[in-house]
This record gives structure tokens, sequence and C-alpha cells, in this order.
């Protein structure tokens, strides 16, 4: 198998767990946050950001990233405007949960994405409870059998608990999953997620393929201004900057070095 199949596995006996919704409030504490689409769309122009925290990056030669709290990586990067945060609530090798999503969302005003390889209406419990503005729901795990419910009802779902949906894909085969699903926002993953290796060619021809798709978000691969240039030639909305920011020594400059201007933008 693959590593999207062995992930799924590890998190089907995650989530399945009696504490998976430990420590999360009900209904959520948090004040209705603001819709990451809109965020996007408002920074398009110098082109958006959605920067994300984590903890390792599986894919990468050097899986463990500099350690950062979450209070610590807030104060590091919104002075660079970003858009909004992503953040990993996948516990199995990403060493993520639910609670970093919930602490990001209560030291930041900013959208959150709930950043999970999403299976079953638990997860979207628990993204609605951490507090997250937005959903990450991924059109290959549908076409590889490994949802517990359709990609629909997924997305049906997160909306009646107030959360938007972002709809990822790698291959433009999978583009045809965006039928029927009501996502809010769109992204294209350079990243093979049966490899885990980059694959920008592939990535390339799928956002000029779903230029229809709005707001267009490249995400992953992003570890100079060259990598961001190539996303916002392809027409991307908004980039994705996740390990890259992580290993910065300086995250709020490098983040303003991917605008599409280089030159930064007002938070």
């Amino acid at each position: 198998m693959g590593f999207l199949a062995d992930i799924a596995a590890e998190i089907r006996t995650t989530i399945a767990a009696p504490g998976y919704l430990e420590g999360l409030p009900s209904p959520p504490s948090q004040a209705p946050r603001p819709k990451l689409s809109d965020a996007i769309r408002a920074a398009r122009d110098a082109g958006a950001l959605l920067v994300e925290y984590k903890r390792v990056s599986p894919g990468s030669s050097d899986p463990r990233l500099p350690s950062r709290s979450v209070s610590q990586f807030v104060r590091e990067t919104e002075p660079a405007g970003v858009a909004g945060y992503s953040c990993l609530a996948t516990r199995p090798r990403f060493e993520g949960s639910p609670s970093d999503v919930a602490q990001l969302c209560g030291v930041s005003s900013r959208p959150v994405l709930f950043k999970d390889f999403v299976l079953e209406p638990v997860q979207v419990e628990a993204a609605a409870r951490a507090g997250a503005s937005a959903v990450l729901l991924i059109a290959r795990l549908e076409m590889e059998g490994l949802l517990g419910v359709p990609l629909a009802d997924l997305a049906r779902l997160a909306h009646a608990r107030g959360l938007e949906v972002l709809l990822e894909f790698h291959d433009r085969s999978e583009l045809r999953r965006s039928d029927g699903v009501a996502a809010d926002m769109f992204g294209v993953n350079v990243r093979n997620l049966d490899t885990l290796r980059l694959d920008p060619a592939v990535a390339e021809a799928t956002l000029r393929a779903a230029a229809h798709l709005r707001p267009l978000l490249g995400l992953s691969g992003v570890g100079s201004p060259a990598d961001a240039r190539r996303f916002w030639e392809c027409g991307a909305d908004g980039i994705l900057v996740g390990s890259a920011v992580a290993r910065a020594a300086d995250p709020a400059s490098f983040l303003r070095s991917l605008r599409r201007s280089g030159t930064g933008a007002p938070a």
C-alpha cells in the first residue's frame, strides 16, 4: 500500500478512540470566525498566504521541523499579513491534534483551516469544536475508496456545522470529484499522497485545468520565491506554505518574499 492507504488506516484507529474529542469545547467557545474564502479573495492581488503550523513533515528528507509553540509561531508570522492559518490535526506520523487547532484559534483572529485526512464525520465535528473556519477534504481519498461517507456528505455536514470546505486535488483526473461537492475553495497539492514525492509538472497542469474553480490555492512545495512564482504564473489566488516557513530563521521576511511582487503587503 502507498502512504495514503497506510495513514488512512492509522487515522481510523485514532478517531475511533474514546478520547478523540476530549478537551474540545462543545459547543465551541470562540465567536464565529471570519471566512477563509473571504480572506483569500481579499488578498489575492498580492497573493494570499495560508501558513501552516506543523511539527513533522513526513515527505521531507529531514522530517522533524524546528520546535515553536503555537503562540510563538503566530507572533512570528502574523506581521507578514497572512490571510489565514492551516493547522495539522493528524496524530499518526504528523504529531498534530485537534487541540493544536483549538490553541491556534485561541491566539489568532485569522481564519484557521483544520487540516487532516478527513475520513469520517467525527473529524468534521472535531474541526467545528476546535473553532476552525474551514476543513480540508481530499478528492483522492474518495477515488481510492478510503472514505467512510461520500465527499458530498462530508461537505454538507461541514456547512451544517458552520465550516467552509477546501477541496484538494493533485492529478487532473481528480477534478471530476468537484461535481456535486459544495466546496467553498479549491486547492492543488504538489505532493503525490501515495508516494509523498513532489510533482510540480502534474500540479501545474492540474492548476491550469482547474482555472474555473475559485478561489484556487497552490498547496505545498513552496520553498522559495521561485516556487511561489510558479503558482502565481499558473493563476493561483493563494498558496499554502508549511515546512519552509517552519525552517526559516525570520518567518515574516520569508513570507513577504513569496508575494506576487516580492515586496510584501500590509498586515
